[in-house]
């Protein structure tokens, strides 16, 4: 029976370290950093050994814009920008994050996390990247049921919209695009989005063209 018993507990032992070693416990180390171009600051955000900008960059920049053209909308969400534009826009010792650079930090957040998967890299880092509370609840900026929506990584990514090529601006409070700097061919660029309808984090070399107005976050170099 002791025998019995010893097995039994070291089996669920075994079981738990399997279980817990799938997702990883995220330990973000927060900062700041401040632009000297224009003096904004920015939270800043170290997880595992990559440092990158906990809002979206707000700098303005030839082809970038403000959701509706609103200047108060660049205050919360920061600015839209088409991919030639983004990849020039961050501050000296930053830059624009590669696709590489995403699947690193997706992958430290999720060790099932597969970028070689059709679409959906994650189907749980989505929901430890975006900023926590909904609009219909006045708790924040997505919209509901903002899927499991935690935060734990202190990435804070909000719902900015994106910018079309017409001109119009859609899907405020719905999700988020986010450049990387590998292209996929002349009309399009690696990208990464965040939904408010789901808990996962999606790679698509086709979402947007590059003259889309879509967020930029930059890694430190």
């Amino acid at each position: 029976m002791k025998n019995m018993t010893a097995f039994s507990l070291l089996m669920m032992t075994v079981m738990l370290v399997v279980v817990m070693g799938c997702v990883n416990d995220p330990k973000p180390e927060f900062g700041e950093m401040t632009d000297a171009r224009d003096g904004q600051t920015y939270q800043t955000v170290k997880l595992s050994d990559q440092t990158w900008l906990a809002q979206d960059l707000n700098y303005e920049t030839e082809n970038s814009w403000c959701y509706e053209d609103d200047p108060a909308n660049c205050e919360v969400y920061g600015r839209l920008y088409d991919w030639d534009a983004a990849i020039d826009a961050c501050p000296d010792g930053w830059h624009l994050a590669s696709d590489a650079e995403w699947s690193s930090l997706i992958k430290y957040l999720d060790a099932k996390a597969d970028p070689n998967a059709a679409l959906a890299e994650s189907t749980i880092a989505g929901g430890m990247m975006k900023a926590t509370g909904t609009l219909e609840d006045g708790t924040g900026l997505w919209r509901k049921p903002n899927k499991d929506a935690t935060n734990v990584s202190g990435f804070a990514a909000l719902p900015c919209g994106t910018r079309f090529e017409s001109g119009a601006f859609r899907m405020m409070g719905n999700h988020v695009l986010f450049w990387t700097s590998t292209e996929y061919d002349a009309g399009y660029a690696w990208t990464r989005m965040l939904d408010y309808n789901q808990s996962g984090i999606f790679r698509d070399d086709q979402a947007v063209t590059k003259a889309h107005g879509i967020a930029v976050r930059c890694i430190k170099d």
